[in-house]
Parts: structure tokens; sequence; C-alpha cells
């Protein structure tokens, strides 16, 4: 055991459920939400006790999570509500940072986690949003290539803490058409509604009630409709919304983002070019969209620079940069592209804004090369920095992370994993060069996500372990899962481990380490379970101590 950590506790009465074990995966009237059967009223009444048992002991600190709030009501974020985490990736520019939750543990002495599982199955949860502190939503149901399939895509309005369901709304469902089905998400707008997206439908709803206020099919240009999916919204400061679609080649019935992306023949450039359009916010009135260069993987980035709205956007091997004006969307002439994968990288994820640079890893398939990270000027396209975090492999002949790198701009600094080499990396950037911070052993293809404030930030995401030596052949399943994952908490100054939960089943492969209120981490399984972590400084006996 390292230095300053302690094993996780379990607390309360909620302790006492089982915790999905890794190969297990859930019934299909658990996937469907649908009863298996007549009410079992000890089983109601078992539950209820559950619940109870947890509110008195609550994993939610209401002082924190007015702190959170009150921190959050003061952040510029728009369009999104005024929230802990109103966006897939906190902002428009998908820095990943939430600089407003709050870390509960010491950063200089030994910790405890806490760890509740929650109730509920959610499965192939995606990500989360959050709106006001009661508030708290999940996406899941997206992950057409998990096992079994999951092709219904629903958000579902939970208790924090506890992730007990109060609603659940169904979206699209390809269970029947076999469209192709992958991951979007679910964001909370200014004004206090839901937007989300599955396969090529928009939806807005009610984040009260869960009623679906708006929907509609967005254009796929030469894709058929049932070949594309938009995995992923963006939107521009006055609310304007930005989709982009992801194709699966014409003729193949492989469903979900690896079919897209490698599993269809010749994918994912065999598929017809991606489309990028923008929507009214209100009427949901496409105003305007475009074929882009290629059929894109990665998600689309949103920035203002310099009083103009621009969206950047990754093809298996350049990045372009789209203007928006209020009327057109139109590829931007006066900016690259910029080819950032040569000698072997493969495609990037999404890239990501970190002040007047737009940062971003390639390598997100294997690749028998070492990754790079890659920056680039807004304002002059020619002016770029790159680094290669492990400049050889060493640890197998794989280099690659599915999500994309994390970034904080107070601290001009880049995060990123490479679950192929097993490693977690900070990259200092200053004076236009990068320079490697810290590097510690850590796999995983999760999201990271940031916490606290600048001089305390803390870097938090999944590691991975398996008796399986080979990463290309990690499978979160959920049938045939072959690893397991922790959630771990590190200064980001310093990549020290500050605390460590136990090992779990495995967290959504490309999915996001959502915080929530009152000092919480979710740690949501693909399962469809998932634990509310919360760390807290550790007393002599290894006990947490409360927090005053």
């Amino acid at each position: 055991m390292k230095a300053g950590i302690r094993p996780t506790r379990l607390v309360g009465a909620l302790a006492l459920l089982t915790v999905a074990a890794v190969g297990c995966s859930p019934s299909a009237s658990d996937m469907s939400g649908s009863p298996g059967g007549p009410p079992d009223p000890s089983a109601a009444a078992a539950e209820a006790a559950e619940v109870e048992a947890l509110r008195a002991h609550p994993i939610v600190d209401p002082k924190v999570a007015q702190e959170e709030a009150a921190c959050a009501a003061r952040q510029p974020n728009a369009p999104w509500f005024r929230t802990l985490i109103p966006f897939e990736h906190a902002h428009i520019g998908r820095d990943s940072l939430s600089p407003c939750a709050q870390f509960t543990g010491s950063m200089t002495g030994p910790n405890v986690v806490e760890a509740h599982p929650t109730k509920g199955l959610y499965y192939t949860q995606f990500d989360v949003a959050t709106r006001f502190q009661d508030d708290l939503y999940v996406y899941g149901g997206g992950a057409g290539d998990a096992n079994p399939p999951a092709l219904r895509t629903f958000i579902a309005k939970v208790e924090p803490g506890t992730m007990k369901q109060i609603w659940r709304t169904y979206l699209s469902d390809a269970r029947t058409n076999n469209e192709l089905h992958v991951n979007g998400a679910v964001d909370v707008l200014a004004d206090g509604t839901l937007v989300a997206i599955s396969d090529h439908t928009l939806y807005k709803l009610d984040g009260t009630t869960g009623k679906i206020l708006l929907k509609k099919d967005m254009p796929t240009g030469s894709s058929p409709a049932n070949d594309s999916a938009f995995n992923g919204i963006n939107a521009f400061p006055d609310g304007t919304i930005v989709v982009r679609s992801l194709n699966r080649p014409v003729g193949c019935t492989l469903n979900g983002y690896t079919a897209a992306a490698t599993k269809c023949p010749g994918a994912p450039n065999s598929a017809k070019p991606s489309i990028l359009g923008t929507v009214d916010p209100k009427t949901f009135k496409v105003l305007n969209w475009t074929e882009l260069k290629g059929n894109v993987l990665g998600r689309v980035t949103t920035s203002r620079y310099n009083g103009h709205d621009y969206a950047y956007i990754t093809t298996p091997t350049q990045i372009f940069r789209y203007v928006w004006d209020g009327h057109t969307i139109k590829q931007d002439s006066s900016w690259g592209p910029v080819t950032y994968a040569t000698g072997g990288e493969t495609q990037a994820g999404a890239p990501v804004i970190m002040n007047d640079w737009v940062v971003m890893s390639n390598n997100g398939t294997p690749a028998k090369v070492p990754l790079s990270v890659i920056a680039i000027s807004q304002q002059d396209a020619k002016r770029t920095a790159r680094i290669k975090p492990n400049p050889t492999l060493k640890n197998g002949p794989y280099s690659y992370y599915y999500a994309k790198v994390s970034a904080d701009p107070d601290n001009n600094r880049i995060y990123v994993m490479d679950f192929g080499q097993g490693t977690a990396s900070a990259i200092d950037f200053r004076g236009g060069r990068l320079s490697l911070a810290w590097q510690v052993k850590q796999r995983s293809n999760s999201y990271i996500t940031l916490i606290g404030p600048p001089d305390k930030r803390v870097f938090v995401n999944a590691n991975a372990r398996s008796a399986e030596t080979d990463p290309t052949k990690f499978t979160a399943g959920p049938k045939g899962a072959n690893y397991q994952d922790q959630i771990q908490w590190r200064d980001a100054r310093t990549g020290k481990l500050l605390a460590a939960s136990d090992f779990y089943a495995p967290s959504t492969t490309g999915g996001t380490v959502p915080p929530g209120y009152g000092g919480l981490i979710y740690d949501i399984f693909y399962d469809g379970r998932g634990m509310a972590l919360k760390v807290l400084p550790a007393t002599k006996n290894g006990k947490s101590s409360p927090r005053s």
C-alpha cells in the first residue's frame, strides 16, 4: 500500500448490496427498464430501508454541495446552465475541467475513500449532467457494440448519491431497424432544458418531468440515415447547437462505435462523409449544414476566438476549422488544415481548447508507434508544438487512447493517458514548447476529470487491472469482461497519488468519470451499476474524519 492511502470503506446499509462482479451481465428485464415480474413486497421494503439508511448517513455533504453550487453560479459557461457539470466535458472547448467540484480529502495526509453502491441499473451509461443540486441526469443505452448490445437510448433523472431512478425517458430504439447506434450525450442548456442526441435525432426534454418537448431528425447528407449517428453535440456561446455525424460504411450491418471506427470493411474511410450542421436551440430548426472532408470519429469542439465562432473537426489525419457567421457554416480557408497524424499514428479524438491553442492527442485506435500530443495556434495554424509522452514503446507494442486530452488553461497544462503503454502524463505548455511534467503508471480509456481550484487541482480517472497482458484484448463486456477498474485521485501538480478506491467492474470505455454535488465522483460501470465515491482525510485508526 502506498504511503498516505487507505483502503476503500463501504458505508451505510447500501454497502451490503452486491456489487456487480466482472463477467456478470444484467438480465433482459434490467436492460429494458421493464419489471421482470410481480413486485416483491419484502424486496421493496428492504430497498426502502436501505435508502433511508443511506439518507441517515448521507454521502452527499450538503455544505460542500452549497459551496459548489455558489461557485458554479459565478462561473461563465455559455450557453450551458451554471452548474457543476452541465456538458459532457464541462465547457464548449471540452477541457473536462470542473473547478467548482471539491476534493474533500487531504492534499498532504492520508485519505480514506467512502464508497456507496448506487441503486438502479443504467446499462452502458455514458455520461451524467447536473442542473440544480438535486438534479442528476444519466445518459445510457447507446452502446450498440456492447456485449450484449445496448440498442435503446434513455435519459434518466436519478437521486444524487444513491442514483435511485426518479424517471426514465427513452429516446431512439435500434432493436428492430439496426440503425447505427452510438453514445451521444445529455447536456443542460442555460434555460434549464435538457438537450440530447441519439442516433440521428436531436431531443429537447423538460428537466423536471422528462417529457420530450421537441425532437428533430438531423440531415445525414449522402449517407443513408440508418448508417449515420451523432456521437455528441456542442454549441456556440449564443446557444446555437452544433451537430456532427459519424457514419458506418453502406452495406455493413455491424453496430456501435467500433463498427464505424474499425470493424466494418475499410472503416472509417470507406463510409460516406460526415456532416456538420447548426440548429436553433429554441425551435430545433436546422439552420445550415455542410458535408465534411471525410468520415469523422472525434466529437466536434467549438470556440469563440477573436470575435468569431469556430468549430474544430478531426478527420483521420488532419484537423480542419469551420466558421459560423450566423447564417452559414463553412470551412475556414485561412486556417489549416493541419496534418497531425504521421508515420503510422492514427485518428485523434476530439480537440480541446486551451487559451489561444487547440490541443489534442492522436492514436485514438491502436498504433505500433508512440502517440503524440499536439498544440496548434488558433491565431496561426502554422505555429505548432508536438511531444511524445512515451518516446519509445517500452510496455508492449501498442500505443493508444480512445478518449482525448484534458486541459488546465489556468496552469497551462495538458493531461493524457496511453492505454497501450499504461501511463498517465502531465505536459506543460510554456513559451510555445511542450515538456513532460510528470508521468505515472495508470491505465485508462476514460476521459480525465480535473477538479478543484487552480492551486489545488486534482486529476481523477480510472485505472485498469487484468490478468490479460495484451491491452488490445481488454473487454468491458459486460458479458465476458476481463478486467476491473478503480478510481484514482492525484495531485495534478505532481502526480502524487492522494487516494484510490477498490477495484470494481469496468468503467464505461471512452466515458466520463464525472463529479457530482457534495464532493462526489461517480464511477459509472459499463454493466449499468456504479459507485458514488467520496474522499475524506483519514484518522489514525484509518477511518474517515468528519468535515468541519
